[in-house]
């Protein structure tokens, strides 16, 4: 039998001594001594920790079975119009406010920008962050030049209390462009061949124009526990991630776990390719990790970025160096 399934009996066995006054240690009337015995500490610790992790798992997936986003006619006229300009992060932000407790994922401004792009209202810039165009400007959106202190050339867009009601008034099409853009048999993140005579260094290296995210994780069946290390690499920079105490049963989880955080850390649009050596459930909606791949696909493409995974066949170990090198 499962040792982990052994290990639940028992716990099962001391629980239901204890709630009946008994102590599972001597068999006798439980009193303030038996609070204090090594083993039945050691129990408490274990039934925490088995709690804590379908705590963490069940979380993950509520996460990612939520309700397709909606908002009422009564919550549309709760809708703020102000009289200054407003950023599209603003208006999203709005909208969530008033459908906070519809129990659903939260609109993305990305849906927004989507949908004004698709009726010419803006359009990709060539610094990649999207512009007004004529169209757009007779509505009542601007455009504003930024560049950040890191030399990162970028435009942000600002909507008049004309170009705020606009939208709020095409919700419903904001929200039905974006459910036909992204179902759940279209949205899979596409694959990138990995040349098999090139090494992990050599294939980063002739993509240079490449953000790479890259994760390694292990797990401990004794303690239920696991760890990641992430790499997110563009140009030279590195960016190291890491966490520790991750309450699962798989090493893959945590993994993945560390790809949804270093995608949550990217800031800016830019070509993604996620490195793996092995497809960890991105290429089959039969994976039990098919829905956590699709977290991470729907956290970059949010972002504006274009996606892609890599598999480096037969270059786990390699792959696995370079991570932990950057640890």
């Amino acid at each position: 039998m499962d040792n982990d399934i052994l290990k639940l009996q028992q716990a099962k066995m001391y629980m239901d001594y204890l709630a009946n006054g008994v102590d599972p240690v001597s068999n006798t009337d439980a009193d303030t001594d038996t609070l204090h015995n090594e083993r039945i500490i050691a129990c408490f610790r274990y039934i925490s920790d088995v709690l804590t992790r379908n705590i963490y798992e069940a979380e993950h997936v509520t996460k990612r079975s939520r309700t397709a986003f909606y908002i009422t006619e009564e919550q549309r006229t709760e809708l703020i119009i102000y009289p200054y300009e407003r950023k599209v992060s603003e208006l999203a932000n709005e909208i969530n406010r008033v459908t906070a407790f519809n129990g659903t994922r939260k609109l993305s401004a990305t849906w927004i920008n989507d949908w004004l792009e698709s009726e010419g209202y803006i359009r990709k810039s060539d610094l990649r962050s999207r512009i007004a165009t004529d169209k757009g400007k007779q509505l009542g959106i601007t455009s504003e030049y930024r560049k950040r202190d890191s030399g990162d050339e970028y435009y942000i867009n600002f909507f008049t209390a004309q170009a705020q009601k606009f939208v709020y008034d095409h919700i419903g099409e904001i929200i039905a462009y974006r459910n036909e853009q992204y179902s759940d048999t279209e949205h899979m993140m596409p694959s990138v061949d990995y040349p098999s005579d090139l090494s992990v260094r050599e294939y980063i290296h002739s993509n240079p124009d490449k953000c790479f995210i890259m994760s390694v994780g292990s797990y401990d069946s004794v303690s239920g526990s696991g760890s990641y290390i992430a790499v997110l690499l563009f140009k030279g920079k590195c960016k190291t991630l890491k966490k520790t105490n991750i309450p699962t049963s798989s090493a893959k989880k945590c993994i993945l776990t560390g790809m949804f955080d270093a995608a949550s850390a990217i800031k800016l649009p830019t070509d993604v390719i996620i490195l793996t050596s092995t497809s960890l459930g991105f290429d089959s909606p039969k994976s039990k990790n098919y829905d956590f791949c699709q977290e991470i696909y729907r956290i970059l493409t949010e972002k504006n970025c274009n996606a892609a995974f890599s598999v480096c066949h037969g270059k786990k170990y390699e792959l696995n160096s370079l991570v932990r090198s950057f640890g």
